[in-house]
């Protein structure tokens, strides 16, 4: 579903103007941070954003890389709870909506309340397969999962071309995977080493 499509077919000019707005932040942009609490949902068509949280010595913390017209925010549902940063990867383009607004059709238009539904439950989805693969697989075989889960190329908003695993700090890995950064960087090596050796002998045969 096109949301944005929707959400303005169903406004006048004037409303959408209010509720609608594009919005454009360089790559290293924050789009919010604690203990900041956006006035606004936000839809990602250009580039992709870092979402994470801060740890007791105010490291950050990625939990995952949004793209492809994925929606996040704070939809103030947690009490006061909402931890969390977006940080822009690439420069981006963004559509946010209003709060309030949001809300209401989520809740109201069946349409809207089926694609955000099918939104949450596709999210949750992937970071509990994300959970079982850290429970159940090798280390190596983690950081594989999380190369392939991310093996896509996007449009950012200078309309350059991004191959999604270059923006994946190790750091990053690290923490999606549950690996300490010395064993990712360590494996990570050895994989680039075999990848390699596979190349030359190709070369060779060739």
């Amino acid at each position: 579903m096109d949301i944005l499509s929707y959400f303005q077919s169903q406004l006048s000019k004037e409303e959408a103007k209010h509720l609608i707005k594009e919005q454009y932040y360089k790559k290293g942009d924050y789009l919010y941070t604690p203990p900041h609490k956006p006035n606004e949902m936000f839809q990602i068509f250009e580039g992709a954003v870092k979402i994470g949280t801060y740890s007791e010595n105010g490291e950050e913390v990625c939990y995952d890389i949004l793209y492809k017209k994925e929606v996040f925010g704070n939809l103030r549902y947690l009490n006061g709870q909402f931890f969390e940063f977006a940080k822009a990867l690439t420069d981006c383009r963004v559509i946010s909506y209003e709060l309030s607004f949001y809300k209401k059709m989520i809740v109201f238009d069946p349409l809207v309340s089926d694609w955000f539904n099918k939104s949450v439950i596709q999210r949750w989805c992937r970071m509990e397969t994300r959970l079982f693969k850290i429970c159940t697989l090798s280390p190596s075989d983690r950081i594989k999962a999380v190369f392939k889960e991310f093996d896509d190329t996007i449009i950012d908003a200078r309309s350059s071309k991004v191959f999604i695993p270059d923006l994946l700090h190790k750091v990053d890995i690290s923490q999606m995977t549950g690996i300490c950064r010395q064993t990712v960087s360590k494996l990570m090596k050895g994989m680039e080493a075999k990848a390699n050796t596979r190349r030359l002998e190709t070369d060779l045969s060739n």
